[in-house]
């Protein structure tokens, strides 16, 4: 039989809730934002409320991070990002717009305006995209209210190197309907290392977001949300700095009931104005004031029909996207003043203009003991290419992916075996290198084992992968930046343990690797040789006692040295460097609940390791700053913050 393994937090902490037949393939992180869930168990506030997304996703194994500076940092998972790790926002996919990826899509994201968060493992989708290492979503849903309801929640956050953040949201509505508003403010100064030297990072964000649905019946909703954010951010890792992060997105989502089966259409827009200079946040060379000026428009819809019957779900959907790129920028101003009056006198360059068409049908059949899962996608992707603002050449491209999934339940065991293929076109990071507009579609095909087994008190997970991915896209860094095809093999998996003790004493462990070999003699690649920007082993473990109203875990996390690299060849992302040291650290999470207060504190880096990730990008030399250039870009030292919170 299916079982259910729910992990639920108190009010408008995340909850985990983990179904066995479906946990493999896709984890969700959940908040309550009226009341409290069904129980105030009180687990760590990891992901949704946190001040750093991407550190966080660190608490969920087979993610990575790449650090740059304050913000803007990359998630990975299994060493994939960008295109082969989209991220979405109430089903719709954001991109940054910055050509060097100073802004990526998470730097768009407050987390706490999101109901949930979900990762769905591997190429086990297809009614999103083609997913060639995953996907990940943000997701806020259509609220429905019972009866005429209110509520608010703050929270204040202050920490180590003058973080200091302010949050809150409200919601009031009737089985009608409701409106709900949130945002908030954060900012850091620069932060230090673990030797005490200073990284160039200081940040500053500020968002908010306002939802209005309208409920007229049972078979019936709309929801129109319109989210706004703006910022600043230091980099240690290049010659420029972000002054200006803004971000406007709309979405108009109706769900409408027929019978049993559910209709689902969706319309958004994301509106990206991104500006980046070289004197707001560090001292320019004299003559040297550089400024430059990205905008990104993304535009789409969505149709999609869910047929439920007996035992089969079966979704058939169909969707469009614009997304529109370009640029404006001056260099070598005298000074400030000139360089932005230069700048935003000129008019942009159209860079480039990408259009998806996509088709696609997705079904699951459930019965007692075993499920059946599939789904084929169509896409078609045109892309123009613009240079100076001038058209330059075009190409269409028909990717095609789909899987097939067989899952067997047991009282307190689940197995599942996949196979999947995810075929992506290039991505505009890629296709701007020298040869962008060469390049292949990039197919993965790869076969996902793995078993959860939960008893109550133990549970143990383990996700398996295989993968051969055929004209996979590398960056070549020696001399001007240029993107290939090759092929490659990958392999790896996640495996997590968790014990609860005497419902008392908490211990868990988690363990993720990931394997990359070249299979190609191509562009200075041989066969046999290490694909680059993989990250090595990782390991994590927790020890910890939780009650209702309280919980403290004393956290472990460590990687292993990279021995497998290649230098100066990579991704969108960033290159490798080099060799990469091992490190391991330890951190202290605590949190109190007494009726609607909450108050969490945590250490982390309490050992005050220097460490870098193998995958970061390397630390500029910023000489105006006297700050010398690193091989890595390294992580904060021992650092401290404690958040309060209410919800009425």
């Amino acid at each position: 039989m299916r079982v259910l393994c729910a992990l639920c937090a108190a009010a408008s902490l995340y909850a985990q809730d983990l179904n066995l037949g479906r946990v493999n393939v896709t984890q969700s992180y959940e908040k309550s934002i009226l009341d409290n869930p069904i129980t105030t168990q009180i687990t760590k506030d990891t992901i949704l409320n946190s001040p750093d997304l991407a550190k966080s996703l660190l608490d969920i194994s087979g993610f990575n991070m790449v650090r740059k500076g304050g913000g803007g940092s990359e998630v990975s998972y299994r060493s994939g990002l960008s295109a082969r790790l989209p991220i979405y926002t109430d089903g719709s996919e954001i991109h940054g717009g910055c050509g060097g990826r100073m802004d990526t899509a998470i730097t768009y994201i407050a987390p706490q305006n999101y109901r949930s968060i979900k990762i769905i493992k591997g190429p086990q989708d297809v009614r999103y995209g083609a997913l060639v290492n995953g996907g990940l979503m943000f997701d806020r849903g259509i609220i429905r209210l019972n009866e005429l309801s209110y509520g608010a929640d703050i929270s204040m956050l202050a920490g180590s190197f003058n973080q200091r953040e302010l949050s809150g949201e409200a919601i009031g509505g009737n089985e009608l309907g409701s409106i709900q508003v949130n945002g908030g403010i954060y900012q850091s100064d620069n932060y230090k290392d673990g030797d005490g030297n200073i990284v160039h990072s200081e940040y500053f964000r500020k968002q908010g977001a306002i939802i209005a649905t309208l409920t007229p019946n049972e078979e019936s909703a709309i929801s129109l949300s319109a989210d706004f954010g703006d910022g600043e951010a230091a980099y240690a890792d290049r010659a420029m700095d972000g002054t200006k992060f803004q971000r406007e997105s709309y979405n108009l989502a109706l769900e409408q009931a027929l019978g049993s089966h559910i209709l689902n259409l969706q319309g958004y827009y994301h509106y990206i104005d991104h500006v980046m200079d070289n004197f707001s946040l560090r001292p320019a060379m004299p003559n040297r004031y550089n400024i430059s000026n990205p905008k990104r428009e993304i535009i789409g819809t969505k149709a999609e029909l869910k047929l439920n019957f007996d035992t089969i779900t079966t979704y058939i959907g169909g969707s469009y996207r614009e997304d529109k790129h370009s640029s404006r920028m001056t260099q070598n101003a005298i000074n400030a003043t000139e360089a932005r009056n230069t700048l935003f006198s000129k008019d942009y360059n159209k860079n480039a203009l990408i259009s998806t068409s996509s088709v696609f049908t997705q079904s699951e059949y459930l019965s007692e003991d075993y499920g059946v899962f599939g789904g084929i996608r169509l896409d078609r992707v045109e892309i123009d290419k613009y240079l100076a603002g001038r058209f330059d050449r075009s190409k269409i491209q028909t990717p095609i992916s789909g899987f097939m999934r067989y899952e067997r339940y047991f009282d307190t065991l689940s197995l599942y075996a996949g196979v999947g293929r995810a075929e992506r076109a290039s991505d505009f990071w890629e296709l701007q290198k020298v040869d962008g507009m060469s390049l292949k579609t990039e197919k993965n095909h790869q076969i996902d084992l793995g078993t959860i087994y939960d008893n109550g008190n133990l549970s143990l997970s383990t996700n398996l992968f295989v993968s051969k991915i055929d004209d996979y896209i590398i960056l070549n860094y020696n001399g001007a930046t240029s993107s290939f095809n090759t092929d490659a093999l990958l392999m790896g998996g996640e495996i997590d343990a968790n014990i609860l003790i005497n419902n008392f004493y908490k211990l868990g462990a988690g363990l993720s690797y990931v394997y990359g070999e070249n299979l190609k003699d191509t562009n200075g690649l041989k066969d046999g040789d290490p694909l680059p920007q993989i990250s090595p082993l990782v390991f994590k473990a927790v020890a910890g006692l939780v009650r209702n109203e309280w919980f403290v875990d004393l956290d472990f996390y460590a990687n292993a040295s990279q021995h497998r690299y290649k230098e100066n060849y990579g991704n969108v992302a960033g290159k490798d460097l080099g060799y990469s040291d091992s490190f391991w650290t330890i951190g202290l999470n605590a949190g109190y609940k007494y009726k609607n207060y909450q108050i969490m504190l945590a250490a982390l880096n309490l050992n005050d390791a220097l460490y870098s990730y193998h995958t970061s990008k390397n630390g500029a030399e910023i000489a105006t700053l006297d700050i010398p250039a690193t091989t890595r870009v390294y992580e904060p030292g021992r650092s401290f913050w404690v958040k309060l919170r209410a919800n009425f």
